[in-house]
């Protein structure tokens, strides 16, 4: 049995919205990091506590690989500002759908509610301040949803 058999059509086109919203806050959260100028220090530094082999030479050559997929992307033709304003409208709309209690269709999560835990755990979890960060802790629908899912699969 799987977490989504139980889903309605329309459950299941919400998910599908949800889904691609997440896709577009993957590019906003990835760009925060690598090439917004105002976070890729405190991302930099992050990563070398976190893995203290990597080098800067190499730091950078990711960095400009990822500038360039960005670029590819769509992404990477935007203004800072405007990608930011991307990533908060996305947040603002999971936010509408994530109620103060329960999940996003009841009682039980779904494949869904663990899909928008990965990006919402990293936007809360990681230790960058960005305008991500400060929406997600500042919405108290966002913080509870993803502490419970991650009470859920830590136990």
């Amino acid at each position: 049995m799987t977490l989504d058999v139980a889903l309605t059509p329309a459950q299941r086109a919400t998910n599908l919205l949800i889904t691609r919203t997440l896709d577009d806050l993957y590019w906003v959260m990835s760009y925060s990091r690598w090439k917004d100028e105002r976070y890729w220090p405190q991302f930099r530094d992050a990563l070398k506590r976190e893995h203290p082999s990597l080098t800067d030479d190499g730091l950078m050559k990711a960095r400009e690989f990822n500038i360039q997929r960005y670029y590819y992307q769509g992404i990477g033709r935007f203004e800072a500002d405007a990608v930011m304003a991307r990533g908060l409208a996305d947040l603002a709309a999971l936010a509408s759908l994530i109620p103060r209690q329960g999940y996003v269709h009841g009682d039980r999560p779904t494949a869904i509610d663990a899909g928008i835990y990965g990006f919402v755990a990293n936007i809360y979890f990681y230790e960058i301040d960005t305008p991500l960060k400060y929406f997600v802790v500042s919405h108290d629908g966002l913080v509870q949803h993803c502490r419970s899912i991650h009470t859920a699969v830590s136990m």
